[in-house]
């Protein structure tokens, strides 16, 4: 992943291009996870009820219809990639459902994995992995 994407430097999501939406899909959500968190999974981003129509997503183009949730620190919002040193792996998943979910913004991905299940028609995912200079202790 572009280092520009990080927490440390600009914090923007990058675009995601969307295709192959099943034609009875009625919403999308979209969720960044660190696969390598000592904490296990953490949720970076999470949005939903993003149109199936969606093609591009990026930190200046989400529907205003879509609903953003809390990341694992408690925050709304996309928040990047932000390994403390080393190679972290992140996931995004594009969820195509077969209903808008009934969910407030801000919900927590408990909240909407709750109110998610029984809904995903299909899954897509892209991996990525960011690396950050591990500091020189020795010197």
């Amino acid at each position: 992943m572009p280092v520009d994407v990080s927490a440390r430097h600009a914090n923007e999501l990058p675009p995601l291009e969307i295709h192959d939406v099943p034609g009875d899909a009625h919403s999308l959500a979209l969720l960044l996870e660190d696969l390598d968190s000592p904490l296990g999974e953490v949720t970076h981003w999470l949005v939903w009820n993003l149109p199936p129509t969606t093609q591009r997503v990026d930190s200046l183009n989400l529907p205003s219809q879509a609903r953003t949730g809390m990341d694992a620190f408690g925050k709304v919002g996309y928040l990047g990639p932000v390994p403390p040193e080393g190679c972290h792996h992140y996931r995004f998943r594009l969820l195509a459902l077969d209903a808008e979910l009934d969910l407030q913004a801000g919900a927590t991905r408990s909240q909407f994995e709750h109110a998610a299940s029984g809904h995903v028609l299909a899954e897509a995912r892209l991996t990525g992995a960011l690396c950050m200079p591990t500091p020189d202790h020795g010197s």
